[in-house]
């Protein structure tokens, strides 16, 4: 029997990307981000920024909107009286809320319109 919660990768064109695909920016390492915004033409542009990027990008790049979540890699615990801690190796424990990421994070990616980006597939 078929996982129905298993994720299977694969490359496709950036030019193929899609709000909502899960991209892996660092293969190997497993740093998967939800793509947000797709733009190989300055109409698909939302913000004077992204506008003036994919103009200055002359076609020959995709710019990608991804969420910026950084993996929270250690343990995490309460602690009476301070709240949720995040452990850290090297130094003093921290507060969970001064290691996670911010809600509305953003990267911006640059792909040749050429390139493979590896991604997962939708689950059925």
């Amino acid at each position: 029997m078929t996982d129905t919660r298993a994720a299977a990768e694969y490359r496709i064109p950036a030019t193929q990307l899609r709000p909502g695909d899960l991209v892996n920016t660092s293969p190997g390492e497993d740093d998967w981000q939800q793509v947000l915004g797709v733009y190989t033409k300055v109409g698909q542009a939302k913000s004077d920024e992204v506008r003036t990027l994919v103009e200055s990008l002359g076609g020959r790049y995709v710019a990608v909107q991804l969420t910026d979540i950084a993996p929270v890699d250690s343990g995490v615990y309460f602690a009476d009286g301070v709240g949720m801690m995040y452990a850290v190796d090297d130094g003093a424990d921290q507060d969970v809320t001064e290691v996670v990421s911010h809600e509305d994070g953003v990267r911006t990616y640059l792909y040749t319109k050429f390139e493979l980006v590896t991604v997962r597939a939708e689950s059925t």
